[in-house]
């Protein structure tokens, strides 16, 4: 099968991305001296463009510590999201009446019969849509899976 053709926008972000690479490697393979030369060349003082970068980079360093919460809340939304879509597809060919007659029968669980009864406080089971009986299953499973010893 053939390579499919890049596009012109495709082809000039592949050469700057190439030149910039080029450029990457070039001033990774600079001595000390190289580089404070370069930076004295353009009327920089090193030890200070050392100092900002030194500062810069423990600031992000810091920040990156007080935020690494965010990251693994990030990664446990992510998991959470992906069981709650094996969850709801479980239910997905279930017609009504098999929808209603599993939460009937989660109701006369004891484990279950409080949140059902929750879920059903504002109106009849009857009255709910076929999504919303596949979300209160999808839920119920849920509460199953973080109960401790489950």
């Amino acid at each position: 099968m053939a390579a499919k053709k890049r596009s012109a926008k495709e082809v000039w972000e592949a050469i700057e991305r190439a030149a910039e690479e080029d450029e990457m490697e070039r001033v990774l393979a600079e001595t000390p001296e190289e580089v404070d030369a370069g930076l004295r060349s353009h009327g920089l003082d090193p030890a200070k463009v050392r100092a900002k970068g030194k500062a810069l980079a423990e600031r992000l360093m810091a920040d990156r510590e007080r935020l690494a919460w965010q990251i693994e809340a990030a990664k446990a939304k992510a998991r959470d999201e992906a069981r709650a879509k094996v969850r709801e597809a479980k239910y997905a060919g279930l017609g009504r009446d098999e929808l209603l007659a599993r939460l009937a029968a989660a109701k006369a669980n004891p484990r279950f019969s409080q949140p059902v009864a929750f879920m059903f406080r504002n109106h009849a089971p009857e009255e709910a849509t076929e999504d919303q009986l596949r979300g209160m299953l999808a839920d119920l499973d849920e509460l199953a899976e973080d109960e401790p010893g489950s």
